[in-house]
């Protein structure tokens, strides 16, 4: 990180975030968000958030506001359809009069966006140019993990924060799903519940499915559950998965497809698994966020980056000679992900056997941060094949 540029915090009454999505990334800069409203209690604080995500981010209580930007027209939209979004932004953040501004995007047009916007304090990443919008600018580090990289942030104002958990807050409504869920399916005090994500790989703004493990092995570690014992089997997904989950669901039919769920809701039902097994993608950082024990899937992407680093998340990682390979959005083509190819099925249900026998403790937290240069989350490396505010936020 760069040395702070200043040793007092400057003062803001109207502060605004730019961190467009997606889930799992704005779960990762949940704590970031929480640090922000900490260190400026008396603030007005916006969020420009992806008109798409707001519902997943409404019931924080760090955020005053919330300014929805069309991210079909950012990401998908013919040049002239992103110049009008681009300016109709720009003209409604210029009225607001923004003291400062957080931008939490590694791409440099994000930081163009906070210049053209005359705010007067621009904190951001220094990559690419986009140093040359900003007034205070970080170097990111390639192996640090996201979450230490937003709250350097503030660091960068002699700020002492320390990473300690990631949320995701729910809605009233959100809350109460859990019950109608339970209800709605019969759940009993005995029944346990598994939670598999064998989805994902698609966000605002790319597809990348070389993230997926085989579908194969989920259903293979679904016969292994169902034969275990008596596990209810939860599949959180998106309509997007449906080329994953459908061949599941023609084979253990059983199973409880969350695919027409809110993220809120899939988040609330978590609360009552036992444990979630999942890609690298949404439902893992909501999971952990929501406390329970979880085993996740990475290949082309690096847990010591992307993970959560909390002890009640293991993570399963197979280094070979071109993996990770994704950084900063960007990924080369790839038509065989040998790196989850080579996690098996048998490595997984041994670790999650471990964890199933006794009854998993459900996990919490003590408040001791966790320190920035250690995973205390297990790595499990597969041998190589082969060379609060009481105010309502608005919309």
């Amino acid at each position: 990180m760069d040395k702070a540029l200043s040793s007092s915090v400057p003062s803001a009454k109207k502060i605004l975030l730019i961190k467009v999505g997606a889930v799992g990334d704005l779960i990762m800069a949940s704590s970031f968000f929480e640090g922000v409203r900490q260190n400026f209690p008396q603030a007005r604080i916006s969020h420009l958030v992806s008109d798409q995500l707001v519902p997943t981010v409404k019931a924080n209580p760090h955020i005053d506001q919330f300014i929805p930007a069309d991210s079909n027209a950012l990401y998908k939209g013919g040049w002239l359809i992103r110049l009008r979004e681009v300016f109709r932004l720009i003209s409604l953040l210029r009225k607001e009069r923004f003291d400062m501004v957080f931008v939490l995007h590694w791409a440099w047009q994000f930081s163009l966006l906070a210049f053209l916007c005359r705010i007067p304090v621009r904190v951001g990443f220094k990559r690419k140019g986009g140093g040359l919008f900003l007034t205070h600018g970080v170097r990111p580090r390639q192996e640090q993990n996201n979450r230490e990289a937003y709250l350097n942030l503030l660091r960068i104002f002699g700020i002492s924060v320390h990473y300690q958990k990631s949320h995701y807050h729910l809605s009233e409504a959100e809350d109460r799903y859990l019950a109608t869920f339970v209800e709605g399916h019969r759940l009993g005090a005995k029944d346990q519940l598994i939670a598999l994500a064998p989805g994902g790989g698609r966000n605002l703004k790319q597809t990348m499915l070389t993230r997926l493990w085989p579908v194969d092995r989920y259903m293979e570690l679904i016969g292994h559950f169902l034969q275990a014992g008596p596990y209810r089997i939860v599949l959180i997904a998106g309509p997007d998965d449906d080329p994953v989950i459908q061949p599941i669901l023609d084979r253990y039919p059983q199973c409880i497809d969350t695919r027409t769920l809110s993220f809120g809701e899939k988040a609330s039902i978590l609360r009552r698994c036992r444990l979630l097994v999942g890609n690298d993608s949404a439902p893992i950082h909501m999971a952990t966020a929501m406390s329970i024990p979880t085993y996740s899937l990475w290949g082309p992407t690096s847990p010591k980056r992307y993970g959560d680093p909390v002890p009640h998340h293991t993570a399963f990682f197979k280094k070979i000679e071109c993996s990770p390979c994704y950084s900063y959005g960007e990924f080369p083509p790839c038509n065989d992900n040998r790196c989850l190819q080579a996690i098996s099925v048998a490595e997984v249900w041994d670790a999650l056997q471990a964890a199933l026998i006794p009854k998993i403790p459900k996990p919490g937290f003590i408040g001791s941060p966790v320190p920035e240069k250690e995973f205390p989350g297990r790595i499990v490396s597969v041998p190589p094949a082969g060379p609060e505010r009481p105010s309502q936020p608005t919309v």
